[in-house]
């Protein structure tokens, strides 16, 4: 049985890492749907550091700037599965893009559920004979299109909200809306606002802002700064090489590395970690993808992030894309 207290797990278990309820913001602590924050839905987001506002695109743009899904040129089908600190894992995320000439419609949806913690009150004493669980999850419909000879994509979609803690049950519509600008082929900017309505004690809301360079075929990096209503606002940097797949002949290979300011969260006592010097970050990840246009006609991607997390361990995910 898990020794920990459901005000622990819901304070800190399930945040993304930025807005523990210690927070120094005057907000911290003051929103629900904290499993929100997670880093699901994109491995290739979550490697660059969270700089993907100007860079999201396709199927898994929902979960960063709805707006990007409007550069799907083909169906998009994606799965995700994100391992998680304190053995949580979020093993559903799937997404799917569907454009309809310069509109592409979209939809995602999640759920984690964790079951087996011990209840406690606040004063951390044990109550004899209670055992709770957590049950999250959200789906989302979206629309986005291009506009000024596809130099403008708007986007937006509505968020239906799911909370169940210890059988504390809340459901909350919310909305997203984003833009990209591509004044030029290299420059890129992008803006969202995630999870906004007239609730922010049930979910906060999160602004981002950023932009992304794409150095011809090679190098795209990504800046972003975002910040949620109930926490500071953070920065992420990232980049990520590229060798492209008429270069390899079989397929692209894109090796990815980002850096965000999140909070710190001790050292960790891994030993490899601790070899690489990695056992006091928090900030930094790293990743890789792998695609293909010559999968039996589809177009198949999958990508991989790793990022040390302190004294909490490491945190993972995995992605996969079907193109077809």
């Amino acid at each position: 049985m898990k020794r920990i207290s459901i005000v622990f797990f819901a304070c800190l278990g399930l945040l993304g890492g930025r807005a523990a309820a210690w927070a120094i913001s005057d907000q911290a602590g003051t929103g629900g749907a904290q499993f929100l924050k997670l880093k699901q839905g994109s491995a290739r987001a979550m490697a660059l550091g969270e700089s993907y506002v100007a860079l999201a695109e396709g199927a898994d743009a929902l979960t960063w700037n709805p707006a990007g899904l409007a550069l799907a040129q083909q169906k998009e089908w994606t799965y995700s599965y994100l391992r998680y600190i304190e053995e949580v894992d979020s093993p559903l995320y799937m997404g799917y893009a569907h454009p309809m000439g310069r509109t592409v419609w979209g939809a995602n949806v999640s759920y984690l559920s964790v079951s087996g913690f011990d209840a406690r009150d606040s004063a951390g004493v044990p109550q004899t004979g209670e055992n709770v669980s957590v049950r999250d999850g959200f789906a989302t419909l979206a629309v986005a299109r291009s506009f000024w000879y596809e130099k403008l994509f708007l986007g937006g979609g509505l968020r239906v909200v799911h909370e169940d803690l210890a059988n504390s049950v809340h459901d909350t519509v919310v909305g997203d809306f984003g833009l990209l600008l591509k004044p030029n082929s290299t420059l890129t900017l992008g803006f969202a606002v995630q999870n906004f309505g007239t609730n922010r004690e049930n979910v906060p809301s999160t602004t981002r802002g950023g932009a992304a360079l794409r150095l011809g075929d090679f190098f795209n990096l990504g800046l972003e700064l975002s910040q949620a209503s109930d926490s500071n606002a953070h920065f992420g940097v990232g980049g990520e090489f590229l060798l492209p797949e008429q270069y390899l002949d079989v397929g692209q290979v894109t090796f990815r590395m980002g850096y965000h300011n999140a909070d710190s969260h001790g050292q960790s006592f891994d030993g490899t970690l601790k070899s690489l010097r990695l056992d006091r970050s928090s900030g930094l990840s790293f990743g890789f993808g792998l695609f293909t246009s010559r999968a039996f006609g589809y177009g198949i991607a999958l990508d991989y992030a790793y990022m040390p997390f302190g004294a909490f361990g490491t945190v993972d995910q995995f992605s996969f894309k079907v193109k077809f």
